[in-house]
């Protein structure tokens, strides 16, 4: 909306200003003979407030603009009130107006900025009999009758161009009503789905700490290692603290849990296959994030799409600066040449997805009746 008030508020200031100059050696002759105490502030009122509008627009000031147009209409009314004073009656040539009057139109367009349209027919019925007034003065041999039709024609004027600029600015505040309700509705989601995110972290964190620790005390492991399996499990568990920022890094125990806890969710049935060469090297936040939302796709789409009866892997190579991460089934297959691009789980989540991230790429690998392999990487910049 404040981007529209701009651009109509720099229109009707260069339109106001080229009214002006089209008639200013008519504009020039009538200055002469003009009181200067009239003359002095109908120039500030007149040209001045096309110049200030212009000059706001340029600025990007819609609150400019709009004050303008909310003063304007007041100031010219008193000048268009006094022209039966500041002109000698009779004395302009025919056809020509008085020259605050070229720009008349203006005060009800300006207008439309600030008040309803309802303001605006009032302000134009006022605006008609000044105008009607102040022609039937200042003209050479002008029936009353014609300088009625001139103020109303005008005023009319004025009315059309100030519904165009209403509906134009309502329209402006419509599509910013709905892009607020939008972005409020995507906040929601992002923030639905952070939730569901940290709750996958901790999930996946617990299931390969705490449950490890167990497992090892179940199995009859030495009482040192269960102890130190004990000592990693309450150091991730008080590091759940931490808010999980785009900021933070995860190692490669939280990458793995993160992956498994993502396809452990979909199915049961998935095998997994872990090959870890990364060291003490972490990764990205958000680099997690994607592969997350990548494999949980293409493990969703295996299940709905490969066949009940479908063997489905995930393998998983992590190195100090790179990962490779495949999503395999040996099901029913598809061709993805095929795929429309409207579809939003292989375009939107998928590809789209990996390409938000720098040094990330995907391939889909499928043929019908030979299954569908997906492999997603991850290379560090240097």
């Amino acid at each position: 909306m404040d981007r529209t008030t701009v651009v109509l508020g720099l229109a009707l200031g260069i339109a106001g200003i080229a009214f002006i100059g089209i008639e200013y050696p008519s504009v020039l002759s009538q200055w002469s003979d003009n009181p200067l105490w009239w003359l002095i502030p109908a120039v500030f009122v007149v040209p001045g407030m096309y110049c200030a509008m212009i000059v706001a627009a340029l600025r990007r000031s819609a609150r400019g603009v709009r004050a303008l147009c909310a003063v304007y209409p007041l100031c010219f009314l008193p000048i268009a009130l006094t022209i039966p004073i500041a002109f000698e009656y009779r004395e302009l040539a025919p056809m020509h107006n008085p020259w605050p009057l070229l720009v008349g139109s203006g005060t009800i367009i300006a207008a439309s900025f600030v008040i309803p349209m309802r303001g605006i027919i009032a302000l134009a019925a006022c605006y008609s009999g000044i105008h009607s007034v102040a022609t039937y003065w200042a003209q050479y041999d002008v029936t009353y009758g014609w300088a009625l039709r001139e103020g109303v024609s005008i005023a009319m004027i004025g009315v059309i161009f100030a519904a165009v600029v209403r509906s134009v600015v309502n329209n402006a505040r419509t599509i910013d009503h709905a892009t607020l309700e939008l972005r409020e509705a995507a906040l929601r989601r992002a923030r639905t789905s952070a939730i569901w995110q940290e709750r996958e972290r901790v999930d996946a964190l617990i299931h390969d700490t705490v449950v490890s620790t167990f497992v090892s005390a179940c199995n009859h492991a030495p009482l040192e290692s269960v102890k130190e399996s004990a000592r990693q499990s309450r150091d991730t568990l008080d590091g759940l603290a931490f808010v999980d920022d785009t900021e933070r890094s995860v190692d490669a125990l939280e990458f793995t849990a993160r992956l498994r806890q993502v396809v452990t969710d979909i199915s049961d049935d998935i095998s997994t296959e872990h090959h870890n060469h990364a060291g003490d090297a972490t990764y990205p936040i958000e680099v997690a994030r994607m592969f997350q939302e990548v494999i949980a796709e293409a493990a969703r789409n295996s299940v709905r799409h490969a066949g009940l009866h479908a063997q489905r892997a995930l393998r998983k190579e992590l190195f100090p600066d790179s990962i490779r991460v495949t999503m395999a089934d040996d099901g029913s297959g598809f061709d993805p040449e095929t795929v429309p691009p409207l579809r939003l789980g292989l375009n939107t989540g998928m590809r789209a997805r990996v390409a938000h991230v720098p040094g990330a790429s995907i391939t889909i690998d499928s043929e019908v009746g030979r299954g569908t392999t997906v492999t997603v990487r991850w290379q560090r910049d240097e």
